[in-house]
Parts: C-alpha cells; structure tokens; sequence
C-alpha cells in the first residue's frame, strides 16, 4: 500500500499527457516526414540565412540592398531583421539542420497552441486533441523553414493570452502582449494579425460574448493593451515606415498575384480537401441547433475562413485563430445528444481529470532525443532538392566566366545568395522590395516577351541561370550573341560574347 503514491508519481512523469502527444508528433512531421519537402519549394530562406548571416557579421541591421545588382544601394524596410538573424544563428550552430529545428519547434509551438487554445475555451481535451492533430496536418501546407513560422506560432500565444485575460478578467494577464508584439514586429510583417485578433476581442466585448468573465470592465484593459502594442510595434529600425510597407505590399495586385503562396488553396489536392472538411466543420455543428456560437467565436471564424480561402498561405492562421471552437462546438452538440452522449462527456471528465495530473518527463526527454537525431544522425537528410534548385550548376561556377551581371531564376536567387555570396542576384523572392516594375521586366525576359532583349541590355546581362525549360533558353540558343556555356537535367548557363 505504501508503494501506491511512488508508483502513482513516478507513473504520472512516464505516462504521456495529450498534449505532449500531439507535441512530440508535431516534432516528428516536421524533423521526419516533411523533410525532403522542407528545402524543395522555393529558395527564400537562402535569403534570409544570407540576411542574417551579414547583420550578424556587420553588427547592424542592413537598411539599402546589399545583395543585388538591379537595386543596389536602394532603402529597403528590414521586417524581418529579428528572424533572419535567429535563422542564421542556428544556421551557425548547426548548418541547415540548425534552421529545421528551429522551424519545427515554432510550428510546435503553433500547433501545440491550437490544442491549448481549445483547452482555454473549456473543451474537453480529448475533442481538443483531434483538434489539434487537425492543425498538424493542415499547418504542413505551409511548412517551410521560413519566418512565416514566427507569425503563426505569436498568434497561437496571442490567442491564449487574450482568452486568458477574458475569461480571468484580470488586467494584468495583458501584460505579455506588447512585449510580444515587440518582438514580432521585427520578425515577420505578420504581426498585423496580432492588431486583428485585439480587434475581434475588443469588439467581443463591446458585444457582450460570453467568453469574457466581465465584459464591459474588458474594454479598457483590451484598449490600453492596443495601445501599447502599437507602440511596441514602432520600436523597429524603420518605424512608421514599417506599417505603410507591410500593408501598401497586398495592395499591389501584380506582386501577389505572381507570388504562389498568396494563391487560394487547390481543393483539387489532399490538403485542399482537407481544409475544405475543416472549414464546413463549422457551419454543419451549426445548423444541429444545439451549439451556442458567440460573437467572438463567429467574428473570428468568418474572417479567417475568408482569409484562408483567399490566401493558402492563411490556413495555418484559421487553425490558431477559428479552429479551437470545433472542439467547443462539438462538446455544445454532444450535451444534447442524449443520454449515451451525457454518459460519454462524463467519462470525458474524468479522463480529463487524468490527464492534468500527467507531467511531460519522459515526452521532454523524448522531444530532445528528436532534436539530438535532427542534428546528428539525419543531418545530411536536410538538403535543398538538386531537383529544383541549380545544386550541379553552382558546384561548377568556379570553372565558367560568371563576371557581371546575372540574370537568374528568381527562385534561384535566394540559393544564389546562399551558396555564392560574391555573385549578386537579379532577383529572388523578396518581391515586395524589388517592385512591380523589376518584376515585369524579370517575367519578360524569362517567358521571351517582346523586349526582352533590352531589357538585358538595360541591366547588362553578361550571363544567365535558369530552369533548362524556360522560353528564354530557346531564344538565347538561337541567337548570335550568345552561347551555352553549361546544362544539366535542372540548369542552363548561358554566356554573351564579348562582355568581360
């Protein structure tokens, strides 16, 4: 008998909890199963290693373009100085599997958010927990090393701070957000989610949702909170500066429309049809009659349902901000489901009662034993993809005349910069810095639209990189003035004659 409350602690460091589950199984999608798609879907974060990598180097944040022949010296607004430089240091401490951990741990931290979420709303753990893996599975649509991740996992922590507060009432359980929003500000443009969510919750209170423990005393503290993030949000190296470039880069049209990740989820692929069971979860515990949907939880469903579905680059913030409340919804219709539902939320209950005496030992040990493997053993797994970006080509650059201007692939640019550092780039994905008008120029030449030639003569093209594929290589083929001077399965290297 005396045995029983030894076994029963040392039982509760051993058994793993729900939401160390669902966290060692984000770890393992990420460090495991996603990647050999990590580095094959653009060279962006080649950029922003190379990004961080010279802030670290200089000492100071860089505010002209350094790594560019076409724009060169030109101002550009650093908001996502904060992550590149945490991207690089990772990079320092373990080369690319560096940035993998790094990239799982926040996309730990925003899926593990869903679920924690859901459990601040006062939904049984176990409806929280498919919640959750639902998450998983749709924030890997968007899973790329990149600082994106800062955005989705400071949403998560926003969301849980705010349900916090409303359902504490306790003004001080704001406190953390403006020293969030300082420093998310300064790592992904993203944080003008963080302004929405404030927003939907002041306007939750200002109606009275039931979510808030008092709502008409939840206004001041929620507007003073606004105004200090704002302030917080201003502490960056480009101030104001910072707001009219974060929100002017969705009005141009041409930019987003060129830009995959700003296009609407393919409903056509697994992860499309996903989402969209995801998405009219909602609506179908709606129309049962039986579910209690409160003006914050439409307010904030509805709009980030609107925005995935315009942007798949959103569907991870409609996991963090909308998907919780299945949970909720669905706790709501089986309490008037009838006896066999009742009987089933009171074991529930008492499962639930279980799980919160659980502790994350053996699930932490296991958590870090999955970094140690990322870094160590399965190191050399984490590559970008010879398939899609020039790896053979830039293997070979030092035996070809690669001075002068280059006019590469723009998702080669990033790699570019990663892999030569002493060669400037054309372009790559920043496209809210090089604007419309490069751009256009840059998808002329490619796709050999009339002109294109004068464009190349207008920046003094001497070589090219670019997809073997590409309209472009079959012109260059056939004129005079050029001539190829490399290819491979991935690549084409074309040299014009005469140019030093």
């Amino acid at each position: 008998m005396t045995d029983t409350p030894a076994r029963d602690s040392i039982a509760r460091w051993i058994v793993p909890s729900l939401g160390s589950i669902l966290a060692l199984t984000a770890l393992v999608n990420a460090l495991l199963f996603r990647r050999h798609r990590l580095f094959a879907a653009d060279g962006d974060v080649g950029r922003h290693i190379r990004v961080g990598r010279t802030i670290l180097e200089q000492g100071a944040i860089p505010r002209v373009d350094l790594f560019s022949h076409t724009k060169a010296g030109e101002p550009f607004v650093p908001y996502e100085w904060l992550s590149e430089a945490v991207t690089a240091l990772a990079h320092a401490a373990a080369g690319l599997p560096g940035v993998v951990v790094l990239s799982a741990l926040l996309y730990m931290v925003a899926v593990l958010g869903t679920y924690l979420v859901a459990d601040e709303l006062g939904a049984p753990r176990l409806l929280a927990l498919p919640v959750g893996l639902l998450a998983l599975m749709l924030q890997s649509i968007h899973l790329l090393p990149r600082p994106h991740l800062f955005t989705t996992a400071f949403a998560a922590v926003f969301m849980i701070v705010l349900l916090r507060f409303a359902r504490t009432g306790r003004a001080w359980a704001l406190a953390p957000l403006p020293v969030l929003m300082l420093v998310w500000a300064n790592s992904h443009g993203g944080f003008l989610i963080g302004f929405i969510l404030l927003a939907a919750f002041v306007a939750g209170a200002l109606f009275g949702s039931p979510e808030f423990a008092d709502a008409r005393r939840s206004i001041r503290p929620l507007v003073t909170a606004v105004l200090l993030c704002v302030i917080a949000s201003l502490v960056n190296p480009a101030g104001v500066e910072l707001w009219r470039h974060t929100t002017g880069y969705l009005g141009i049209d041409f930019l987003v429309a060129m830009t995959q990740e700003y296009q609407s989820v393919d409903f056509h692929q697994a992860h499309g049809k996903l989402f969209f069971v995801a998405l009219f979860a909602g609506p179908a515990l709606w129309m049962t009659g039986r579910v209690r949907v409160t003006w914050l939880a439409a307010g904030l469903y509805l709009f980030f349902a609107a925005a995935a579905l315009h942007s798949a680059r959103n569907v991870p913030l409609f996991t963090v901000t909308a998907l919780p409340w299945l949970a909720v919804w669905l706790e709501d219709a089986l309490r008037g489901g009838g006896p066999r539902a009742a009987a089933a939320l009171r074991k529930l209950g008492d499962l639930e009662r279980t799980d919160r005496q659980l502790r994350p030992g053996l699930s932490t040990l296991a958590g870090f034993g999955l970094l140690w493997y990322a870094i160590g053993p399965a190191a050399n797994t984490y590559r970008f993809d010879p398939t899609v970006f020039p790896v053979e080509a830039i293997g070979v650059l030092d035996a070809l005349d690669t001075s002068g201007p280059v006019f590469n692939q723009m998702h080669f640019g990033g790699y570019l910069l990663y892999t030569r550092p002493d060669i400037p780039v054309f372009i790559d994905g920043q496209t809210d810095f090089y604007g419309e008008e490069l751009s256009r120029e840059y998808l002329g030449v490619l796709k050999s639209w009339p002109g294109w030639e004068d464009v190349l003569e207008k920046h003094s093209i001497a070589w090219t990189l670019t997809r073997k594929e590409e309209p472009i290589n079959q012109l260059l083929a056939l004129s005079e003035g050029w001539r190829r001077v490399y290819a491979d399965d991935v690549t084409v290297v074309y040299r014009r004659h005469g140019r030093p």
